[in-house]
């Protein structure tokens, strides 16, 4: 940890010009990407915890994580599991299934910027996605998990503010909404720094690696998934080469995303190991699945 820490400090005081560029380009994605798209979605989990709490405890609820993108699918599960609604196995196989790219990001960004596809090809191209993440998922979960080991769950947690009274007595909009805004609000700030520190770090593959080459790509989408792609845009690659590169990147999610999911699950029992154990498991069916498709 130490010598990575003084690495770092190294490239920041020799390379200023990249380390600014890559802080930049984080701070910009998420002010206008992730502050917008994500705040709204975490207060309102928090909401339906407090207001709607049998709507919230419902599993099916976790699929609007599919719809939301990194990370509020973790941020759904992990208040699911700290309720002993989960048990561990089930919580890590809705970790790996909905924390994943928005539908939004993949249709628009990836098929539409990227790899110029029309909206039907766009669209398979995200049910793959979520195809891909359902099997590894379920496959991990089989094999990492003992039944011995899943018989222990969380014992159930009193839900705070949820009490009617609460909401009636006029209390709730002037103390619960603030905490929910700021609890959200912090979380948020941890991912924004996640995402600029990761950016720098993508910024500096680009001086040491050809631009648009397959190990280019693949390095700076293992650490940000949007600056890999649009490193994809740029290169000379064939059309399925893409496609599969595509999958790859957008089913792993980067050590970004991941490390955004871990500032989630941080306040759990829940590890981020097994997590990325998924994730990877998720990633190399995806990628199989793309090269039977797509050649």
């Amino acid at each position: 940890m130490i010598f990575c820490s003084v690495l770092f400090l190294c490239l920041l005081l020799f390379f200023p010009e990249t380390a600014m560029a890559g802080s930049k380009y984080g701070a910009s994605l998420w002010l206008t990407q992730l502050l917008p798209t994500l705040l709204p979605f975490f207060i309102a989990i928090r909401l339906f915890d407090t207001c709607l709490p049998r709507i919230a405890s419902r599993r099916l609820f976790l699929l609007t994580g599919l719809l939301c993108g990194y990370p509020a699918g973790a941020a759904l599960v992990t208040s699911q599991y700290e309720r002993g609604l989960l048990s561990k196995r089930q919580a890590y196989f809705f970790l790996g299934f909905v924390n994943n790219p928005s539908p939004m990001f993949v249709l628009v960004y990836c098929g539409n910027q990227i790899l110029r596809l029309n909206r039907t090809n766009a669209l398979f191209l995200f049910l793959l996605l979520c195809l891909s993440s359902l099997i590894g998922s379920f496959l991990f979960s089989l094999i990492y998990f003992s039944k011995k080991t899943d018989e222990k769950k969380i014992c159930p947690a009193p839900l705070a503010g949820a009490s009617v009274e609460n909401a009636a007595n006029g209390g709730f909009l002037s103390s619960q909404m603030d905490a929910i805004i700021q609890e959200s609000f912090l979380v948020l700030i941890k991912i924004g720094g996640y995402v600029i520190l990761f950016s720098i770090l993508g910024q500096f593959i680009l001086t040491l690696f050809p631009a648009g080459s397959v190990t280019s790509v693949l390095c700076s989408g293992s650490l940000e998934i949007t600056s890999g792609l649009s490193f994809l845009r740029e290169s000379a690659l064939s059309e399925p080469v893409k496609k599969v590169l595509t999958m790859i990147i957008l089913t792993f999610g980067g050590l970004s995303a991941a490390a955004q999911t871990g500032s989630v699950l941080s306040k759990s029992e829940l590890s981020l190991f097994p997590y990325l154990l998924c994730k990877g498991l998720n990633c190399l069916l995806a990628g199989l699945f793309s090269l039977f498709l797509f050649f």
